[in-house]
């Protein structure tokens, strides 16, 4: 997959943000689980409504199995570590971003793409420095496992809104949602998730 068009993230998570969430791990891989089942199913709400464009389908179902194989690699370390998945959260950074973001004026199908990258670059860069700072051997060593598919989704619909829309139109599009998402993430509470806000 071509990586040339680079996910702007506008604002740079603190490190100090690594020591917070390791005060609960267990929270933190509970909400992280739920993250993937979430990832997975938004993959296939966008198969369910672009069966016109086959490739598209083709890629969004490897990237739904290998989100939901995330999703119960996670579960079995929370249960080895005598923990159980909680029932599930609303995801207030993803509402927002899609809420403040989508305007109405651009493509439903560009919309989702562009968010679906940022999401998945802001869990790249988050899992980076899990893997760099984390004090636990065995949780950072999962989050770097996980960083190459990481960075291959997120230059996967990267690379399917260029090839379903023009550079101008992704351009301006993901510039826009860079600046909203960098706004949300900024903005949102600390709390045990993965995309929470800094700590204060």
């Amino acid at each position: 997959m071509s990586t040339t068009l680079v996910t702007p993230l506008r604002w740079a998570t603190p490190v100090e943000w690594v020591e917070a969430i390791s005060t609960d791990t267990l929270a933190l891989l509970s909400d992280h689980a739920h993250c993937e089942l979430k990832a997975a199913s938004s993959a296939q709400s966008l198969i369910a409504k672009n069966t016109q464009r086959p490739e598209l389908v083709k890629q969004l179902l490897i990237i739904a199995h290998e989100e939901l194989e995330h999703f119960g690699r996670v579960v079995e370390v929370i249960e080895r570590r005598g923990g159980q998945l909680t029932p599930v959260r609303g995801n207030r950074y993803a509402g927002e971003l899609l809420r403040r973001g989508v305007s109405g004026s651009s493509p439903h199908l560009l919309d989702r793409l562009l968010v679906a990258a940022l999401i998945e670059a802001r869990s790249l860069e988050r899992f980076r420095l899990l893997a760099d700072h984390l004090p636990d051997p065995e949780l950072a060593a999962l989050y770097a496992d996980l960083l190459t598919s990481e960075a291959s989704h997120r230059a996967f619909f990267l690379d399917a809104a260029r090839g379903h829309f023009s550079e101008e139109m992704v351009s301006s599009e993901l510039e826009r949602f860079a600046e909203v998402e960098a706004s949300v993430i900024r903005e949102l509470p600390f709390d045990h998730l993965v995309h929470s806000g800094p700590p204060s």
